[in-house]
């Protein structure tokens, strides 16, 4: 037998693997196989991962680890200094970020808590800024910056430093990643009252949907969150041009057979409709080329805006 093998087997059954084996050991070998792992067997998983030759493979597992293990206050420090072994830069990145979201969570319910203090939220920053840093060691073309820039903001904006998750998230070529990061700031923001800078993000949510390229549904559904969020600050006629736009967007969705391009037209119908323009609610319903999305983007609007 495998010695790795041996080893972690023997952590998991609490007696030689070789030999025969009795109810209590058959039962740790059903939890073992549902995933249903004690704290007390994770450092001998992390030993067998690690005798994982290829560094990719290793690097996933390794992340899985950390992922499963920082659902445990306790186990937040080791869960840290596995993602930190972890070879692949993407895969210990995304590790990291996964035990700082995590700190940020169990943060937000310790401190509904009275009398209770820790210092999750501080170790949580410092992993985020950690990962900010350690960005450039993935590649710029590399779809899995995107992943990992995303994933980093967003723990940010749950820690409410939304300024430090828009800066993150600056960019000049639209990526959708980076929309749905100034999207998500903005609603915060927008809780706040800070209303000006919601009309702000908004814009420039806008002005990237605008200038992408291809991608139509996304950069539709961005306009359309864009739209609301001004709506929402007031701006009703600056509102009403960007949603002219997701319209367009939208079209070109469903010109280009995308298999969402209606149903994004629905809900650009509705919000016509939600916000009193009912016409070019109708207007944009009946250019839906499928008709039960049609009919049903019709029933939405006759709800909202019943017909005098």
């Amino acid at each position: 037998m495998d010695q790795h093998l041996r080893k972690l087997l023997r952590s998991v059954l609490e007696t030689d693997p070789e030999a025969p084996i009795d109810d209590d050991a058959r039962r740790a070998v059903m939890y073992a196989m549902l995933g249903l792992h004690p704290s007390e067997h994770f450092p001998a998983i992390l030993e067998f991962a690690n005798s994982i030759s290829d560094e990719f493979k290793r690097s996933y597992l390794l992340h899985s680890l950390v992922t499963h293990s920082a659902q445990h206050v306790v186990l937040f420090d080791f869960a840290e200094q596995v993602a930190r072994t972890i070879p692949v830069p993407y895969w210990r990145l995304s590790a990291l970020n996964h035990v700082a979201a995590e700190m940020l969570r169990r943060d937000r319910e310790f401190g509904t808590i009275k009398g209770v203090k820790c210092d999750l939220r501080e170790r949580a920053e410092r992993l985020l800024l950690e990962i900010e840093r350690s960005l450039p060691s993935v590649s710029e073309g590399d779809r899995e910056r995107s992943d990992l820039m995303w994933g980093a903001a967003v723990s940010m904006i749950n820690a409410g430093k939304l300024e430090w998750a828009e800066n993150l998230a600056s960019c000049t070529n639209y990526c959708a990643e980076n929309t749905d990061v100034f999207l998500r700031s903005a609603k915060a923001r927008l809780s706040r009252g800070e209303v000006h800078h919601v009309i702000r993000l908004a814009q420039i949510v806008a002005e990237l949907a605008r200038k992408g390229s291809d991608d139509f549904i996304n950069r539709a559904y961005d306009l359309e969150s864009a739209a609301e969020l001004v709506f929402e600050c007031g701006g009703r006629e600056e509102a009403r041009q960007i949603l002219d736009e997701a319209e367009k967007f939208g079209l070109a969705s469903q010109e280009s057979r995308d298999i969402d391009g209606s149903k994004c037209l629905v809900s650009i119908a509705t919000s016509f409709a939600k916000h009193g323009y009912r016409d070019a609610a109708i207007e944009t319903a009946k250019k839906i080329t499928q008709a039960a999305r049609r009919e049903d983007a019709l029933r939405k609007i006759d709800q909202i805006s019943p017909s005098l």
